[in-house]
Parts: structure tokens; C-alpha cells; sequence
């Protein structure tokens, strides 16, 4: 299904899909409810012809939140009739009211969680507040239905100029240093539609949606394009519980980030070594993935090739893709059919619709409908990564002379060896992250500003104190220093597999967590070096 934009999504899936079940949502510990896209459809455009008649059509509206059917009721609401602001729930409140203010928002969608914080912050262009856990809310919804059963079509019958800013999407960074990347419908549904013809996504799917709403990549392809095939959408309404929602939901596909792909495997090699055996897949989704996992989509970060292959064995496609928030943002995708010894570490084919070139320095530049408009009344930010229609991506990669794109690391952590020799850390830490005491890593060049020298820093993962044998027996935790021993053992191994001048050299760890990213990414700050 083709479409111009999200407005025109959701007239095509009610027609098409009207009766099918859209979400599935707990209502209590084992049972869930059903809203069907007639519903869905329906509550997005009473939400949307009250703002209208508010005054809201046109304007900046926020949302922060927990992931919830009302979070995505109001995002279309707001992308259809003006611009949406999807705000990482994670931050601090000072760095939400920043960007709260940064993004102009003349209203905002929050969860109670938020109350204080909205309430509290400074904001002169703020008309606006619903929080999803109050009446402002439910009246707002009741008020719009009025409306839409009254005749009003203020919403429905506007024309959404398809190259007009529709997204203001925050990237990662300190409250000064954010960027509002402008997103419009034609990017994101060019995004949607070469993207999942691509990834062979069909009808009928029925996802566990995990990732928080305000990452582009479980908006855009989690949710707009699960919604564009009908499929049933469930939500997960915590980490902790994502093991418990598989059994009750059943899921066939998701969309996830390598650090919880890391854990789901843990828990099978858990049960794999208890057993001392081997599971079989049918084993596999039966006690860990619900019965009716088909494939897992992984963005975010690299994925550990070995687990790839792993997932292979038990009979589910575990998929990675490249992207940024900048492209919409799937630029690459893999094809399960098409894996093989020589592309298994590449982060696939180019979809349809966009173009790659790699740069004479080995920078990854990227063209085509699912590149933004640019940054937010940021125009010398934009400039410093557009040339002639070609986004910089920052990071470094090739591509192999079958197309599929390889991935070496960002340009900006490149480490230069003594020799010159060019050092991507993300590769070293790939290898750290192979072994299973590995908790968290981090390489950088040292702390010599005069001399670059590979330099690992490790945050070990110590063993459960409650562990047992496949009889219940207990099983003693070895010493931090039995486990470094260990892991300094692992680094030799990997020593031996790299050149000279990418072998680590200096080895540190760390006793307390590292300071990471609201996408619990390792940050490459000098607080993360010192140990």
C-alpha cells in the first residue's frame, strides 16, 4: 500500500482492515482488550477535530510518556493536523522543559509521571496540557467525538501538504546541544513503503512493541508501518515483563535494540546449559518467545554475528538494518534469504528509494525521499551535513561489490595508530561484547593527548548470587577477581586475532556502571574513562 501520507493511512486501513483487530492492550495480568482499527480510527480523528477547533491545527504538540495506545492516538492526531514533537521520557525534567521550549509546542501529551515537570516548567508559548491520566484527556477525546458525530470535518477534510515539517524528532545530546531534525510525511512514508517491501513485512503480523514511541525507528516501522499492513499491535507495558507479554501475546515479529536481543539469548543459554543440551526451536518458542516468533528486526547498534547464526539454528530470522533518525530512517535492510558467510556482518542491502555513496575519507552519505528537510531553525547544522542533496552520516563503512553495506565505526571515534593506521573502537568492542562476563565496554585512544595507544575500559558482569544447577543446588559467585582474570584471558585470545596496532594495550575496569544514553548506549565522555 502506497501512500502519500499518515493522513491518508488511516482513511485506506479503515476501509481495508476496519474490523481487524488493531491493539491488543493488559488489562490485568493475564488477560488483555482488543481495539479495532474502526475504534483506533476513529478516536485519532475525534483527538484531532478537537485540537482543531481549539486552535491547535497547524502548531507544535508534544508528547512525553510511557509507550501506551493514547501516546499513538495523539501522534497522529498531531502529525496529521500539524507538527508532532515525540519527547524521550527519559530525560531529566530540565532537559524536557528545554526541549519543550525549543521546540515551540503550543501543547503537550503526558502521563501523570510528567505532571510536576509540565507544571513546573516556564513556557510562554504553552496553551495547551493533556495528561492521559486525568480528565483533561478523556474530556478532550469525549469533546472531539461530539464534534465528528456532530458534522464537523475540520480535521478529517484538511489537506496535508505532504513536504511541509510534520516531525520534530530530538537526536541524543546535552539540553544545549540537541537538534530537532524535521521530518515530513513524504519522508516517512517513502520510509514505510521501501523499507518493509524490502524486509518482506506482510499482513496478519502481530507485534510486541517494546521500544520507546519517541525513537523513529519503532515509530516509523513498529508502529506507522504495522499499522499501513493491518497488523495487530501489542503493547509491552514494561522490560521486566517482556518474557510474560510474549506468552500472553504471541507475537510474530519485533522490533528491538542488540542490548535486549543480548538478553532473551542469555536466558536461553541459561536454560541451554542448565539442560546440557541443545534446544530445539521448537523448544526455543515455546519457552521463551510465545510459540509464534518469525523474525526479529534489530537496529540501533551492531549485532553479534554469532548470535545472528544462533537465531538461525532456532529457526527465527534475526534481521539488521542501518539507519538514523536523519533518514527516516532505514537506509539498509537484510534480506533473510540472502545472508550468507561473506555479508553475515554487514548491515544489508540499500532499500529502494535511496541512494549510498561512500566518501573519498570512507564516510557513509546518504540520498534519497526518506532524508530530512534538515534542523530546526538550524541552518548552519544542516549545512555542515548536507552537500548537493547527499546526507553525511558520520559514520565510516564500505560497501562490498554485492551492495551490502559494512559498518566500520563512527568518524568522529576514529582512533589513529602510531603507524597512522586507521582503529574503529566499535569493532574492538565487538569482540569484548562476545564474552559473556563482559558487561559494558568502552575503547578509546588513552589518556596521552600526545599518543593514541588502544585502550579498553571494561565494567565486568558479575555472577548471580541465587544461581543454581539444573538440581537447584547453589552455585557459589566467583570473586571480581576470578571473573577479571578471566576476562583478561579472553583479551589475549583476542589480541592474538588482531594486527599490532589494533591490539588493546591497556586494560582498566570499572566498579560502577557506566554513565550510557537514554538508548542505554555506553557514552564515549571522559566521566566513562575513569575508573
Amino acid at each position: 500500500m502506497k501512500i502519500k501520507n499518515l493522513k491518508e493511512m488511516l482513511t485506506l486501513v479503515e476501509k481495508q482492515f476496519g474490523d481487524r483487530v488493531a491493539f491488543g492492550i493488559k488489562d490485568s495480568e493475564d488477560t488483555f482488550k482488543n481495539i479495532s482499527y474502526k475504534e483506533f480510527v476513529r478516536e485519532v480523528n475525534a483527538l484531532g477535530t478537537y485540537l482543531a477547533s481549539i486552535g491547535i491545527s497547524g502548531k507544535h504538540v508534544a508528547i512525553v510518556s510511557e509507550n501506551r495506545y493514547e501516546w499513538i492516538v495523539a501522534y497522529l492526531a498531531a502529525i496529521c493536523g500539524g507538527v508532532v514533537i515525540p519527547i524521550d521520557r527519559d530525560l531529566p525534567g530540565e532537559s524536557i522543559a528545554h526541549l519543550l521550549e525549543q521546540g515551540e509546542a503550543e501543547a503537550v501529551f503526558f502521563s501523570d509521571v510528567y505532571e510536576d515537570i509540565i507544571g513546573d516548567a516556564n513556557l510562554p508559548l504553552m496553551k495547551h496540557t493533556f495528561c492521559f491520566d486525568t480528565d483533561d484527556y478523556s474530556n478532550a477525546l469525549k469533546k472531539g467525538l461530539e464534534l465528528l458525530d456532530g458534522g464537523d470535518t475540520s480535521f478529517t477534510d484538511v489537506e496535508v501538504d505532504n513536504e511541509r515539517m510534520a516531525s520534530m524528532i530530538f537526536t541524543s545530546g546535552t539540553t544545549g546541544f540537541s537538534k530537532g531534525v524535521m521530518l515530513c510525511h513524504r519522508n516517512i512514508t517513502n520510509n514505510i513503503y521501501n523499507a518493509t517491501a524490502f524486509e518482506k513485512y506482510h499482513e496478519h503480523e502481530v507485534l510486541l512493541s517494546i521500544l520507546p514511541y519517541h525513537h523513529v525507528f519503532e515509530c516509523t516501522l513498529g508502529l506507522m508501518a504495522s499499522i499501513t499492513f493491518g497488523a495487530t499491535i501489542c503493547i509491552n507495558d514494561s522490560l521486566k515483563y517482556i518474557p510474560d507479554n510474549m506468552q500472553l501475546f504471541k507475537p510474530t515479529v519485533m522490533f528491538l535494540v542488540p542490548a535486549i536481543v543480548n538478553a532473551m539469548y542469555s536466558k536461553l543459554v541459561a536454560i541451554e546449559e542448565a539442560i546440557e543440551r541443545s534446544l530445539t526451536p521448537y523448544e526455543v518458542q515455546e519457552m521463551v518467545f510465545g510459540g509464534n516468533l518469525k523474525a526479529i528486526f534489530s537496529g540501533g547498534a551492531p549485532l553479534n554475528i554469532e548470535l545472528i547464526q544462533k537465531f538461525k539454528d532456532y529457526e527465527i530470522s534475526l534481521l539488521q538494518g542501518y539507519g538514523l533518525t536523519e533518514t527516516s530512517p532505514v537506509v539498509t535492510a537484510t534480506m533473510f534469504d540472502r545472508i550468507n558467510e561473506s555479508n553475515i556482518a554487514s548491515v544489508g542491502e540499500v532499500i529502494p528509494g535511496c541512494e549510498v555513496k561512500i566518501a573519498p575519507d570512507g564516510e557513509i552519505w546518504v540520498k534519497g525521499d526518506n532524508v530530512m528537510l534538515g534542523y530546526y531553525k538550524n541552518p548552519e547544522a544542516t549545512e555542515e551535513v548536507m552537500e548537493d542533496g547527499w546526507f553525511k552520516t558520520g559514520d565510516l563503512g564500505y560497501l562490498d561489490e554485492n551492495g551490502f553495506l559494512f559498518i566500520s565505526g563512527r568518524k568522529k571515534n576514529l582512533i589513529i595508530a602510531s603507524g597512522g593506521e586507521n582503529v574503529y573502537p566499535e569493532e574492538i568492542e565487538q569482540y569484548l561484547y562476545n564474552f559473556p562476563l563482559v558487561e559494558d565496554a568502552l575503547i578509546y585512544g588513552g589518556d596521552d593527548p600526545t599518543k593514541e595507544v588502544v585502550t579498553a575500559v571494561i565494567n565486568p558482569k558479575q555472577d548471580p548470587e541465587d544461581a543454581t544447577d539444573e538440581d537447584d543446588n547453589p552455585i557459589p559467585p566467583r570473586s571480581k577477581e576470578e571473573i577479571i582474570a578471566l576476562i583478561d584471558e579472553a583479551i589475549e585470545e583476542i589480541n592474538e586475532k588482531l594486527p599490532v596496532y589494533k591490539q588493546i594495550a591497556i586494560v582498566k575496569y570499572r566498579h560502577t556502571p557506566f554513565e550510557k544514553t537514554t538508548s542505554r548506549k555506553v557514552k564515549r565522555n571522559k566521566e566513562n574513562t575513569i575508573v
